[in-house]
C-alpha cells in the first residue's frame, strides 16, 4: 500500500486550497500507487496515440503556431509550445474515449494531468518516477475534489474531466515543477478559474477538447503562480470553486474525506477501458455480448431489447439516434444493438460508416433504456449499481443478463495481456504497418519508466516510431 499522505482525514482547519496545496507539495507516494501509474501512464498513452489520427486533431494542429523548440509531436514534424503541446495531447487522449475513469467523480483522471505534465517532463528531462508521483497526487486531488461536491456537480451538466482535470494537472505540474506551498496554492486558485466543460458538447469534437484545455490550463495555472502571478486564498472554498460548481449545494471540504488514505489510483483504482465508448455504456455492452455468447443468437433473433440503469446511468448518453461515429460515443441504442449484430466493440465500431448501417439506424428506437426511481447522490452510486440487459426473441423467449462489477474495474480488471493487445491495437491505429515486436518493445520501455533517470528518451522513441 501507498505510505500516509500529510492531511488527515477530516475537514482542514486551514483553507481547502491551503490544505490541497500542501498535499500536493509533501504527500509521499509508495511503489503500490507508482506501479499503478505505470499502468495508467500506459493505458492513456496507447488511447492518445491512436486518437492522434483522428480528422479532429489534424484541424486543431492546424490552428498551432509552430515553437522550434517545441515538444515535436507524436504524429508528424510540428513542434510545439508547452501549452499547445497538452492541449494536442490531452484531445488525443480522450478523442476515442478509451481513457481511464474514475466513477468516484464520474471522471476520466489520467487523461488531463498526463497530458499536462508530458511537455514538462520532456523539457526537463524529468526522473520517470518524479512523472508518476505527480501523476497520482494530480489524479488524487482531481478526483477528491469531485468526491467533495458529489454527483451534483455532474447532474448539473459540467464535464467533469473538464472541471476537475485542470486544478488536478495544476496540481501535478506543481509537484513536478516542484512549487512550494504558497506557490502551489495560487496554482491550484488560479486553476478553479480555468476550469470549463459542459456535456452538452459531448458527441462534438469540444467534448475531447475539454480534456487538452483542462491540461493546458492546468500547466499555465502551474507556471504562472511559480512566475508570481497569485490568486484568491480561498478560491475553493466558501463562495469558490466547490460552492459554484455544485450549484451552491457545497461550500466546505466534508469531514472524512481523505487525500491519500489510500490513493484512489490504488483503492478502489481506476476503469481501464475494454471498449473504446463512454464507461456509461461498459455494463451494458458486457451484458449483450455475454447473452449472445451463452444463447447463440444474433440481432436478427431479437424482437425487443430494454436496459435498466441507475437514476443517472444515461446522463452522458445524450445521441440515443446517433449520426456519426462520434455521436454513437454515447448511445446506449447503438452500443447494444451493434454487440448483437457484430459480437464485438471495437475501434472499427465507431467509424461513420458502422454506425450508418440502415438495419442499425432502422432499429435504434427499439431499444428502450429506463433509469431507476432512487436518486445517485454520488458518482460510485452509479458506477456500482448493476445494469440489466433483457431481450425478448422472436421466438417469444426472454432472456436476462445482469453486470454489476464494472468493465475493466479492480473487480473485472484489464489484465496485462489485454493491456497488451489495447496497446498492439492502439499503436497500430496510430502508425498502420508498425510490427508487434517494435509495439512490445515500446511497451516494455514504458513499464521501466518508474527507473528511468529520464521519461524522454521513452517519449522519443514513441514519436520516432508513430511520426516515421
Amino acid at each position: 500500500m501507498s505510505a500516509p499522505a500529510a492531511p488527515a482525514s477530516s475537514a482542514p482547519m486551514e483553507s481547502t486550497t491551503a490544505f490541497l496545496a500542501e498535499f500536493a507539495t509533501a504527500a509521499p507516494v509508495g511503489e503500490a500507487s507508482l506501479h499503478r501509474a505505470a499502468s495508467a501512464l500506459l493505458d492513456t498513452m496507447a488511447a492518445m496515440l491512436a486518437g492522434g489520427r483522428e480528422p479532429a486533431l489534424g484541424i486543431l494542429a492546424g490552428t498551432l503556431e509552430p515553437a522550434a523548440d517545441g515538444m515535436p509531436s507524436f504524429w508528424g514534424a510540428g513542434r510545439y509550445r508547452a501549452d499547445d503541446t497538452a492541449l494536442l495531447t490531452g484531445m488525443a487522449a480522450h478523442v476515442l474515449d478509451y481513457d481511464d475513469v474514475s466513477m468516484l467523480s464520474v471522471c476520466h483522471p489520467t487523461a488531463p494531468v498526463l497530458s499536462a505534465l508530458l511537455p514538462l517532463a520532456w523539457h526537463a528531462g524529468s526522473p520517470g518516477r518524479a512523472v508518476l508521483e505527480a501523476l497520482v497526487v494530480g489524479t488524487e486531488v482531481g478526483i477528491r475534489l469531485g468526491q467533495a461536491m458529489g454527483f451534483r456537480h455532474y447532474a448539473l451538466g459540467f464535464h467533469a474531466t473538464g472541471t476537475l482535470g485542470a486544478v488536478g494537472a495544476a496540481a501535478a505540474c506543481a509537484r513536478l515543477l516542484r512549487l512550494d506551498r504558497r506557490q502551489t496554492a495560487h496554482a491550484l486558485a488560479i486553476a478553479c478559474s480555468l476550469s470549463a466543460g459542459l456535456r452538452a458538447n459531448f458527441g462534438s469534437m469540444v467534448k475531447s477538447m475539454h480534456v487538452g484545455l483542462a491540461a493546458a490550463n492546468g500547466l499555465k495555472a502551474a507556471r504562472w503562480a511559480a512566475a508570481g502571478i497569485t490568486a484568491a486564498p480561498e478560491a475553493i472554498e466558501g463562495q469558490g470553486f466547490l460552492h459554484a460548481f455544485s450549484g451552491g449545494e457545497t461550500t466546505a471540504w466534508p469531514a472524512g474525506l481523505a487525500l491519500g488514505r489510500p490513493y484512489a489510483i490504488t483503492e478502489p483504482g481506476f476503469e481501464q477501458k475494454r471498449y473504446p465508448c463512454c464507461y456509461m455504456l461498459h455494463k451494458m455492452i458486457e451484458a449483450a455480448l455475454g447473452l449472445r455468447a451463452e444463447a447463440g443468437i444474433g440481432l436478427a433473433d431479437v424482437a425487443a431489447m430494454r436496459v435498466d440503469v441507475a437514476q443517472g446511468g444515461t446522463s452522458a448518453l445524450i445521441h440515443p439516434y446517433p449520426r456519426n461515429g462520434l455521436n454513437a460515443l454515447f448511445s446506449a441504442p447503438y452500443a447494444i444493438l451493434a454487440s448483437l449484430e457484430d459480437g464485438r466493440i471495437d475501434l472499427a465500431s465507431f467509424t461513420d460508416a458502422a454506425v450508418l448501417r440502415p438495419h442499425i439506424q432502422a432499429r435504434l428506437r427499439e431499444v428502450q433504456v429506463i433509469e431507476a426511481a432512487t436518486p445517485s447522490r454520488r458518482g460510485d452510486d452509479v458506477g456500482s449499481a448493476p445494469v440489466t440487459v433483457t431481450l425478448t426473441l422472436t421466438n417469444g423467449a426472454r432472456l436476462s443478463r445482469i453486470v454489476t462489477a464494472s468493465p475493466g474495474s479492480p473487480s473485472d480488471p484489464l489484465t496485462p495481456d489485454q493491456l497488451g493487445r489495447k496497446w498492439r491495437d492502439c499503436v497500430e491505429r496510430a502508425r498502420p504497418g508498425l510490427g508487434p515486436d517494435q509495439a512490445d518493445a515500446l511497451l516494455q520501455a514504458g513499464w521501466a519508466v518508474p527507473q528511468a533517470a529520464s521519461i524522454r528518451p521513452w517519449l522519443d522513441a514513441l514519436q520516432r516510431a508513430v511520426a516515421s
